[in-house]
């Protein structure tokens, strides 16, 4: 029998064997993409990584310098995503309207002066003001991002796409929070101002895009059909029924999994175990996610395609419910790290497969629009305090997960009735269909069109 030591000694040469066959992987998958996806990749990262060093200390730089109680930052936080979560209906329709890499690039400019604008004012209603535009600017900027990223690419390669657009998310994440808060110690501020650093070179680095978005006929023909005024628009999104399933089930979804570490589980280990076996435990569950994120999530996420959408989020959502059936009775510190490592592999196969539900049924013309519906999606992750939050107060500890999981089994549900509704008819040019079949593969025509013919079938 072999021993411990040895174990774990084989363990980590097979881990340092593994490491740079993912990492030339990830190398040459980036390297297929064409040049302006990989330009929109690298501004998304260097975006986010800005936004990473400010955003962990936030909390900390609305209570030194405005000198505000925690209730009231709360307040401020969760106003001001309220206003960017309504304002992403109109964001997506203006990303319907104008030159995508002008709205992103106008995004991050508009986020880089709040961001020192937030830096230097001395009035808390000021500080909310330039927080909502900062949250507004950056609901903008995905959706372009996204309606940027599914023009370029074909229905296959939009999958790998968005998978590695979140692995890059969760690198500055798991990178710009050390940095940030090692500069809060020198200057609040200064975090702020390296936001807003980021946020210019990122807007650097799309603003010559606009001379190379794809022009194809197809396109400019779809675009003829988009509706001219923002009221016409919100009668198209409510009259398609599966965009009204899929957005709810994305609220559902992001309800049981945002924030969920930092959020109803640290709500529930503090009133179920106490604060210092919360403070024992969480640093280690989100060790286990970051890990598991950052390994996982482009390996499996450009498996993900849409003729087996329906299988894949059901097994994402089942992993959602097996760890919150551990969570629900782990009591051993290992029971909580296999909890969380299923949970992170639900989490990995949500998440593209919520941007390729909406990408199916989207038409070319008003992507935007339907990105921007979905955005609304992040209500749930903004409920999830609350109602958790009451359960644990007035109920069992039980009752939060029973909730969860119930949740989570309504958004399946509704992911299988929008696969089931009928697709709303969108009149289009007779050129453009035309078009259409000379302009894009014919293997992607065929998914484009019999995706959810396909699809209904599963169950």
């Amino acid at each position: 029998m072999k021993s411990a030591s040895s174990v774990s000694r084989n363990s980590l040469i097979q881990s340092r064997r593994l490491v740079p066959r993912m990492r030339s992987d990830l190398q040459h998958d980036a390297l297929a993409f064409p040049a302006p996806v990989r330009r929109l990749l690298a501004s998304s990262f260097v975006f986010v990584i800005g936004r990473a060093f400010a955003l962990p200390v936030m909390v900390l730089f609305l209570t030194r310098q405005f000198g505000l109680s925690q209730h009231a930052i709360g307040w401020i936080l969760g106003g001001s995503m309220l206003v960017a979560t309504a304002s992403g209906v109109f964001s997506g329709y203006l990303a319907d309207r104008m030159p995508k890499p002008r709205l992103m690039a106008w995004a991050c400019v508009l986020v880089a002066l709040s961001s020192v604008l937030l830096s230097l004012t001395a009035y808390a209603w000021l500080a909310f003001l330039m927080l909502a535009l900062i949250e507004s600017a950056l609901v903008l900027r995905s959706i372009a991002l996204k309606s940027m990223l599914a023009d370029y690419l074909s229905p296959v390669e939009r999958a790998r796409a968005f998978s590695m657009n979140y692995l890059l998310i969760n690198l500055a994440f798991a990178l710009g929070p050390l940095f940030g808060t090692w500069l809060f110690g020198w200057d609040m501020a200064a975090p702020l101002w390296i936001a807003a650093g980021f946020a210019l070179l990122a807007s650097w680095l799309v603003q010559n895009l606009a001379v190379n978005v794809p022009t194809d006929a197809a396109l400019r023909a779809s675009a003829a059909v988009v509706p001219a005024r923002f009221s016409d628009t919100l009668r198209d999104l409510r009259q398609d029924r599966r965009l009204l399933l899929f957005t709810i089930a994305s609220m559902l979804t992001s309800f049981v999994f945002g924030r969920f570490i930092t959020g109803y589980l640290s709500q529930y280990l503090i009133s179920s175990r106490g604060v210092q076996a919360a403070a024992d435990l969480l640093p280690a569950m989100l060790m286990v996610n970051t890990i598991g994120v950052v390994g996982l999530q482009y390996l499996i996420g450009k498996r993900i395609q849409a003729q087996s959408f329906l299988r894949w989020i059901s097994l994402g959502i089942a992993m959602y419910i097996l760890g919150l059936a551990g969570f629900m009775f782990a009591d051993q510190r290992w029971q909580w790290m296999l909890a969380t490592a299923l949970f992170t592999v639900g989490e990995v196969i949500v998440i593209p497969c919520e941007f390729m539900c909406i990408d199916m049924i989207a038409p070319p013309a008003q992507r935007g629009s339907y990105y921007g519906v979905q955005s609304l999606a992040t209500l749930g992750t903004a409920l999830n305090p609350v109602v958790s939050g009451y359960l644990l107060t007035h109920f069992s500890a039980h009752s939060m997960f029973m909730a969860l999981i119930s949740a989570a089994l309504a958004g399946l549900l509704c992911y299988v009735l929008g696969m089931r509704a009928q697709p709303r008819c969108v009149a289009k040019p007779a050129a453009a269909s035309e078009t259409l079949s000379s302009a894009r593969p014919r293997a992607a025509q065929r998914m484009a069109g019999t995706a959810v013919r396909t699809l209904r079938g599963f169950f």
